[in-house]
């Protein structure tokens, strides 16, 4: 049997109200022959006859047509909420976004601040977060598992990658409590010539701007790096445990872990810079309002590397 399209459900349904061909073709904006024929139409494709007719125009149901006007209107009510549905995901009011994000975000107040500001603006869009590594996350927005992420800011793009910087976090020196230099209320980067440090991976740290480094050109030193990991949060348990010293953001002044004491440089403070990325070619209405958002609230949308 063909499918029957929306409007013989839309004809039947207005002529079983008004029980009259001529004021149901009125209200439509057709002829009444062309109404007849519709119901017809209907009437051939489900093999079954819905209206007697009393007379030239006025009709009454038959018991098939009662039965069926009943889900002739549930079909055309939810066409019409399929419709809305639909024209709202259009406009950017509707739909879903998925986000990843570095693990020292959250600290950075960022995560509740632009998730929360676009959620009020846009309460019909649901997102979705997850945490994971900066270059895990790009992957991930590149393969498009995510929409969004807030990272490490990059040297430079990946192809079909943009992004702009959303804050900058002074740096400050993480050490054991019982370290020499803890004495000290700020630190001077000279004082760490002799420090072994504790960084990230290399595969976490290849293409991005390297605090560790402009740290060991203010001191005039090669800074000496003895642990690698992969996480924030394993850098300060490496010196909790006494394996050496770490640069690290401010706000890691939040974290508290045992042995672990925060210093300030007594020389300007590096600044890190953390991103928002998103696919150059991303085109849906839910994905470019919030981007729309991260434009109109983010710090700054200088690229790295640029003027």
């Amino acid at each position: 049997m063909a499918e029957i399209e929306t409007r013989l459900f839309r004809y039947f349904v207005a002529l079983a109200e008004n029980k009259h061909f001529g004021r149901t073709a009125l209200s439509l904006g057709i002829s009444t022959p062309t109404l007849s024929n519709q119901i017809k139409k209907l009437e051939t494709q489900l093999h079954a006859r819905l209206v007697t007719r009393k007379g030239n125009t006025d009709i009454d149901l038959t018991d098939v047509g009662s039965r069926f006007l009943d889900r002739a209107r549930t079909v055309l009510r939810e066409a019409a909420e399929a419709e809305a549905i639909a024209r709202q995901a259009a406009r950017g009011e509707i739909g879903r976004i998925a986000i990843g994000f570095m693990t020292i975000m959250p600290l950075f107040g960022l995560i509740d601040k632009f998730v929360r500001g676009f959620q009020n603006l846009h309460p019909g869009i649901e997102v979705s977060l997850k945490q994971s590594p900066t270059m895990n996350t790009i992957t991930s927005v590149l393969q498009r598992d995510l929409d969004f992420g807030f990272v490490r800011t990059p040297n430079r793009y990946p192809h079909n990658i943009r992004g702009f910087v959303v804050c900058r976090r002074a740096m400050m020196l993480a050490l054991h409590s019982e370290h020499p230099l803890a004495r000290f209320e700020r630190i001077h980067p000279s004082q760490l010539k002799s420090e072994s440090f504790v960084n990230y991976s290399p595969e976490l740290d290849v293409g991005f701007w390297k605090h560790i480094d402009v740290i060991g050109e203010a001191g005039n030193f090669t800074p000496r790096i003895t642990a690698r990991v992969k996480d924030a949060i394993t850098v300060l348990a490496c010196v909790s445990a006494g394996h050496g010293v770490a640069v690290v953001s401010e706000a890691f002044k939040q974290v508290s872990m045992p042995n672990v004491v925060y210093r300030d440089f007594a020389s300007k403070p590096p600044m890190a810079p953390s991103s928002f990325i998103f696919r150059s070619d991303e085109s849906s209405p839910a994905a470019q309002a919030f981007i729309k958002f991260m434009r109109q609230h983010a710090l700054s949308e200088k690229r790295p590397g640029s003027d």
